[in-house]
């Protein structure tokens, strides 16, 4: 079992009234109430909220801000803890950032590239059923297999290995399979059954860090097809089509964001039972589809 219960949620920057578009009519997110006039936070599921963006100008990548770790309970966060500060990561515990983000506890400290990880506990459920703008369903907290979280991220970094080690040596997740991307393989990582909740890549021409997607998933194949369909109606680029990937076999397109970053927007995704699961290697990224459309600012990713 993982110290970690799942990608719980994700924090960027970007401008905020595209995104208000964007997220509630191509994605089909529920605008979840905020707060703070300068940040907006989206549902896709029962929960308050799932994606925050604050205000900020477009930084691709580097529109990451912070990475939410969800675990089961204080005793969990506090062992948590005290592990990573036995082995010399600084941890800080944020009573009114824990209060922002609608949590009865937080601990904020930096992985193995620098990425923000805020590791929680008692996340809000919104009183109101979650009901999308575009009357999707999505695949993240009520599932057949458990909380499986927001969905996964994509994350750049300078040394692939080192990042995946740090996760899976203080985080407890599990190594799921690799892909071949450039002289270093690409590392996928799961910690439940969703396929993988995290990855990472070294990759010629890439960023040397920074946020290459964020895969949100979706019930039907439907869903995506109509979410291709209306992004071109908005004018929002889609910079790979459908497609689907060889390891996680996810059918899915990729819409660039305003922050300037991808959502991977997909269906079907593996789910992995750990008794059974066996780690493979694959030589390609997809099995078919998944082309670019613009020159890319960021190589293919799963």
């Amino acid at each position: 079992m993982s110290t970690v219960n799942s990608l719980g949620y994700v924090v960027v920057r970007g401008p905020l009234e595209p995104w208000k578009q964007f997220g509630t009519e191509v994605l089909g997110l529920q605008l979840g109430r905020s707060s703070d006039p300068d940040t907006l936070l989206f549902r896709n599921d029962e929960r308050a909220w799932r994606l925050a963006v604050e205000a900020g100008e477009p930084a691709g990548p580097d529109s990451l801000e912070a990475l939410g770790l969800e675990v089961r309970s204080r005793e969990d966060l506090q062992r948590l803890a005290d592990e990573l500060r036995a082995k010399g990561v600084e941890v800080r515990e944020d009573p009114e950032l824990a209060r922002r983000r609608q949590v009865q506890q937080l601990v904020s400290f930096r992985d193995a590239a620098g990425y923000c990880i805020e590791a929680y506990w008692g996340a809000t459920v919104d009183a109101a059923a979650f009901v999308s703008p575009r009357g999707v369903s999505f695949v993240a907290g009520e599932t057949p297999y458990g909380d499986m979280g927001i969905g996964h991220t994509f994350l750049f970094t300078g040394n692939a290995e080192k990042s995946a080690a740090f996760w899976i040596d203080n985080l407890g997740f599990r190594l799921s399979d690799t892909i071949a991307l450039g002289p270093e393989p690409a590392i996928f990582l799961h910690c439940n059954p969703r396929h993988h909740s995290a990855a990472f890549a070294s990759i010629p021409g890439a960023p040397p860090s920074g946020l290459g997607h964020l895969m949100l998933e979706v019930s039907t194949l439907e869903a995506v097809g109509r979410a291709a369909d209306i992004a071109a109606e908005h004018d929002v680029r889609v910079s790979m089509t459908l497609g689907e990937h060889t390891n996680d076999r996810m059918t899915s397109v990729y819409l660039t964001t305003p922050s300037g970053f991808d959502i991977e927007y997909g269906w079907n995704g593996r789910v992995i039972d750990d008794e059974e699961w066996t780690v493979s290697h694959y030589g390609a990224i997809s099995l078919w589809g998944h082309r670019f459309l613009t020159p890319p600012s960021a190589p293919v990713t799963s």
